[in-house]
Parts: C-alpha cells; sequence; structure tokens
C-alpha cells in the first residue's frame, strides 16, 4: 500500500476537468453557446455533474487520508475543525467580496438582477454553512457555495460513516457499491435528472460521497495487476455518452470509473496519466478557489454587459472572455493570499514539517 500523505496527481487533474466541465456549464447559461457546438453542447449541457464528480472524489479522498479517525470528542472535533479550516477562509474571503461589491454598486446606483440573494437571513446560512440544508430554496450570496454547503454537512457524519464500515467485512462494504448507483439512479428518475441544489442536494450527495468512501477500500485490491489509466480513461468516454445521451446517473457512474481508474494508478505507484500536464494539474491544485470565484467574477461581467446594452448571448466570445479572465485570475488570488497560507497555517499548528514543505512550495496543498 502507497503512502496515504503522497497526492494522487491523475486525481488532481480530474479536480480540473471536473471544476471546468462546471464552469462551462454556467458561462454557457449566459452566453449561449453550447448550441453552436453539435455533440459537445450536449456535453457541456451537462455540466453541472461535475459537482456530482467533486463530490465521489471527495469522498474517496477522505476516506483515503482520514480513515482512522479516534471515536473520541477530542478526536471528532479535531477532524471537523481541520475541515472547516480548509473550506472556511475561502468561503469568508468570497462572501466579504461579494458584499463589498454590492455596497459599491449601490453606492454608484448599481442594483444586481436579484437583490434579494444578498439578504440578511441569507447571510446569516452562508456564514454557518447551511445554505444546502433545505432553509433557502434560491442561490444567494457566493451560489456555487450550495455545494461547500452539502459537503459539509457530510463531512460531519463522515466520522460515523468510517466506524460503521470497520464493523464490516470489506467485500461486505464494497457489495454496497451497486446500492448507491441504484439509489442515484431512483433519485435521477424522480427529479428527472440530478441538477438539484439546496435541500434535494443531500439525495443526489450522499450515494455519492459514500461510493467514493467504499472506493477508496476496493482500490487496492486490483491496483497492481489493472490498467489504471486505461480503466479511468474508458470511465471518461462513459460519463462524455451518457452526458450527451442525457442520462445523469449513468453519467454519474462513469465518472465513478473514471476516479476508479485513476486513484488504481497512483496507488499502484505507476507513472501519472493525467496528472503529468501540468496546466491541467495546476487547475486541479487551485480548483476550490476558482470554483468559489466564478459568482463575483459573473456578477461585474454580467453588470458590465448590462450597462453596455449587450445581451452575453449576442457577443458570446466576449463575454466568455472576460468571464473567464476575472475567474481565473480571481482564484489564483485566492490561492496565493487566502488559501495555501491558512493551510500552511493548519499544517503549521497540526504538522510544523509539512508546513514548511507547502510554504516552500516542495509539496503539493
Amino acid at each position: 500500500m502507497m503512502n496515504k500523505s503522497r497526492e494522487l496527481t491523475d486525481l488532481t487533474a480530474c479536480r480540473a476537468i471536473f471544476a471546468l466541465w462546471v464552469f462551462a456549464y454556467h458561462i454557457n447559461l449566459h452566453a449561449q453557446f453550447s448550441r453552436h457546438l453539435g455533440p459537445l453542447g450536449a456535453i457541456i449541457d451537462k455540466g453541472y455533474l461535475g459537482v456530482d464528480g467533486f463530490f465521489v472524489l471527495s469522498g474517496l479522498i477522505l476516506a483515503r487520508v482520514d480513515d482512522k479517525i479516534p471515536m473520541t470528542r477530542q478526536g471528532i472535533t479535531h477532524f471537523w475543525g481541520k475541515r472547516l479550516a480548509r473550506l472556511y477562509p475561502v468561503h469568508l474571503a468570497v462572501i466579504v467580496l461579494l458584499g463589498a461589491i454590492f455596497i459599491g454598486g449601490l453606492a454608484i446606483g448599481i442594483v444586481p438582477r436579484q437583490p434579494d440573494r444578498f439578504g440578511t437571513i441569507a447571510l446569516i446560512d452562508n456564514l454557518l454553512l447551511v445554505q444546502s440544508w433545505g432553509f433557502l430554496h434560491h442561490w444567494t450570496w457566493n451560489y456555487p457555495s450550495w455545494s461547500i454547503s452539502t459537503e459539509w454537512a457530510g463531512y460531519l457524519i463522515f466520522p460515523f460513516i468510517v466506524v460503521s464500515f470497520s464493523r464490516f467485512y470489506y467485500m461486505a462494504v464494497i457489495a454496497a457499491l451497486p446500492l448507491c448507483l441504484f439509489i442515484l439512479c431512483v433519485v435521477s428518475f424522480h427529479y428527472r435528472g440530478l441538477n438539484l441544489t439546496f435541500g434535494a442536494s443531500m439525495l443526489r450527495f450522499f450515494p455519492e460521497f459514500i461510493a467514493g468512501m467504499i472506493t477508496t477500500i476496493a482500490v487496492p485490491l486490483f491496483a497492481d495487476e489493472a490498467n489504471g489509466a486505461a480503466i479511468g480513461l474508458v470511465g471518461a468516454l462513459v460519463a462524455a455518452a451518457f452526458a450527451w445521451a442525457g442520462h445523469d446517473a449513468m453519467t454519474v457512474f462513469g465518472l465513478w470509473l473514471m476516479l476508479y481508474g485513476f486513484a488504481m494508478q497512483g496507488d499502484a505507484e505507476k507513472p501519472a496519466y493525467l496528472g503529468r500536464i501540468k496546466p491541467l494539474h495546476y487547475i486541479g491544485v487551485i480548483s476550490y478557489p476558482l470554483y468559489m470565484s466564478f459568482a463575483p467574477a459573473e456578477l461585474v461581467t454580467s453588470q458590465l454587459f448590462r450597462r453596455l446594452h449587450e445581451p452575453p448571448a449576442t457577443v458570446p466570445l466576449a463575454y466568455s472572455g472576460l468571464l473567464i479572465a476575472l475567474t481565473f485570475a480571481l482564484g489564483i488570488v485566492l490561492h496565493l493570499l487566502i488559501e495555501k497560507p491558512a493551510r500552511v497555517a493548519l499544517n503549521r499548528r497540526l504538522d510544523p514539517a509539512r508546513a514548511e514543505a507547502l510554504a516552500e512550495g516542495s509539496v503539493p496543498l
């Protein structure tokens, strides 16, 4: 078994693919460019499923790294504190930035399209990371953070899921994988897709999160013998095919197979396949602040084009280009000024040697 602290660069690259897919989907909601791209356009229209890839990956990575949480009050609260410290600084920074943009806009007479999105109750829910728990039923403040709120719910019960796994034989746990897919199929059929946010997002999240956790157990069983990179590529093709065909749950199955294959590739310590593509790896490293940067970048870009009286769909290249530039610029700034220093500070408290390596840039985040 390989060292659990070692980064699986192929999975980091998968994170980049998921983030870019979600990003393309949200840009397309305004620019409407997918209608000109043929079959690729149908895949972009399903870009919200990139979030489902994150949900599976989150369960996989968490179960791989934190499967030995002491079931004591101190052990559980330590785990929760560590996860919150990784999520919250960027989340809070973006809320502050959105507040500044909102107040600054009001000061010069610019009102956002949905001013109710910036209400006080919504702010409290966002600050508490409970905005997707059924308390709100519309996008508020940094709207992509609904998925972070959902993941936070998963983190809260993660220690109890892990300890329940230890009470069963590994093969019995692995046998639950088809059940997770079946539940996801039922949810997708009932709601006519998996584009579920807020309260219903839990129905989408937990089967995927638990499937990711179970995958961690299955990975070492065949990693040495299997061609993990080939399985990962087949999974990506399966996901693309089902996204084109419009089947959400089976698209998630393809994403799971993709992650399973590349996780086996890393577990067997075979050469990285996607992870050797440096731009893709870097986007994976900054994927969280990049994902969280979209809302403020979209707010500024949309207001600019409104004042120019140019609907985004009539100038898709200009709109998309500016939105991409602003999102990436803000994502990099948040990574360098907020996310990385926060993680160094966290590791300085928990693991001084790793904190020093992080500060020097000799190990990945």
